[in-house]
């Protein structure tokens, strides 16, 4: 009977480990299976680039109006004398203002007679040559000839088609009264950063001399400037107005 039961329990042990073995060999495999897996690469979260704003281009003749600030006239204003406009609108590019309603801008009298004999009225030319933004010049075009009392003013080269001079009250002196609006152009081509500000690639003190060089007053101008000693400088930047009004 003590062998019957050993026999038994023998054969109990043994289906035991039999069963806790083959419970096991699945585990086991699913471990080195894992093991064989190579590990899954991470996850890398693509963030779009930043759109890039490109610069804001101000064409050539691009038309700007500008009003005379103070009153002008060929009694108190000789030539090389400048005087101050201001921008009437504001000029944008899209919904970017880049030149603000009130800017600045320089005129220069290119040539004037005072108030005449014999019933003569007195004349006035000048050129609108700059609008003066906070961090640069902008060259414009505009030629202006006003005569008589300032009832008229003809417009020259760079904004209209040249005209006949006609109509001017005589005798008197020319006057530009305040608030009188004109009309410029833009020189050439002006680039500005998306801010609306002048794009720092451009080149102010360049533009105004490259302007400048387009006419026969400024390249004389420009050919004094070079005159080292101060009195003779003056003395030929006077002579480019004498031949200018000859």
């Amino acid at each position: 009977m003590k062998r019957l039961f050993a026999c038994v329990s023998a054969i109990s042990l043994a289906a035991t480990a039999v069963a806790a073995q083959d419970a096991g060999e699945p585990e086991a495999m699913e471990a080195e299976a894992a093991a064989e897996e190579p590990e899954a690469a991470p996850m890398v979260m693509k963030v779009p680039a930043p759109m890039v704003k490109k610069d804001l281009v101000l064409a050539e003749d691009t038309p700007v109006t500008v009003a005379v600030s103070q009153e002008v006239n060929s009694s108190t204003h000789r030539a090389g004398d400048t005087f101050k406009l201001t921008v009437v609108d504001d000029v944008k590019i899209d919904d970017t203002v880049v030149i603000p309603r009130g800017t600045p801008a320089t005129a220069e009298v290119t040539w004037r007679t005072g108030k005449g004999a014999f019933g003569k009225s007195g004349k006035m030319e000048f050129a609108i040559q700059s609008i003066d933004l906070a961090d640069g010049q902008i060259p414009v075009t505009g030629e202006y000839r006003q005569e008589g009392e300032g009832n008229t003013v003809a417009t020259g080269v760079g904004v209209l088609a040249i005209g006949v001079f006609a109509g001017f009250i005589t005798g008197k002196r020319a006057r530009l009264p305040a608030g009188r609006e004109l009309m410029v152009q833009l020189d050439q081509p002006v680039t500005f950063a998306p801010s609306g500000k002048l794009a720092a690639s451009y080149d102010a003190d360049a533009a105004m001399a490259a302007a400048a060089a387009k006419t026969d007053l400024g390249r004389c101008k420009a050919e004094a400037g070079t005159i080292e000693k101060e009195k003779a400088r003056e003395k030929a930047i006077e002579k480019c107005y004498v031949k200018r009004m000859e």
